[in-house]
């Protein structure tokens, strides 16, 4: 199944260890906006639900098991308010990702000190070829979402919009 990391606009998968932009991961139907009230897990399981359509993976619930289960061991949330909840999967041959957004914020059970105002959960492929490519995504994310960003985007969460500001500051605008 190939889907996830573009190259491009016009789509084509990235060659493992080629990093593309984040913002060739999403569309905006991929950037989803909560006022807020559900917990950490019914957000990732929102968002891996929506992944799961856009991208016709099929049945969300293996892959939200597998990103729960990864949860289990260290969060992925930051104190820049990021939560980057995310799984390697068999099956697959490419990145994929979706982005939430959450006004008021949701608590982090592991790490009550960090509200999670921005969540970008991921699959890469199982495969070792790909295992650079995903450990230079989680730099990446970490790096464009700082609390500026999400805030940004947090003040204008529609999915083009948002989209366009990623854009804008991998661009170094």
């Amino acid at each position: 199944m190939a889907f996830g990391w573009f190259e491009g606009k016009d789509g084509g998968n990235a060659a493992p260890g080629k990093q593309p932009a984040i913002s060739s991961l999403l569309t905006p139907e991929l950037i989803v906006s909560s006022s807020g009230g559900s917990s950490k897990d019914a957000f990732i399981e929102t968002l891996v639900g929506r992944l799961c359509d856009v991208r016709g993976l099929g049945d969300p619930k293996p892959f939200f098991d597998r990103v729960l289960e990864r949860e289990r061991g260290i969060s992925t949330t930051l104190d820049t308010g990021l939560a980057v909840p995310h799984a390697r999967i068999d099956g697959i041959d490419a990145i994929a990702a979706a982005l939430g957004l959450v006004k008021s914020g949701i608590s982090d059970p592991k790490q009550p000190e960090f509200t999670i105002r921005a969540m970008f959960v991921f699959f890469s492929p199982n495969k070792q070829e790909h295992f650079t490519l995903h450990l230079q995504l989680l730099r990446s994310v970490s790096s464009l979402f700082q609390s500026d960003l999400i805030e940004a985007a947090l003040a204008n969460p529609e999915g083009a919009a948002v989209l366009e500001l990623i854009r804008s500051k991998e661009m170094g605008a």
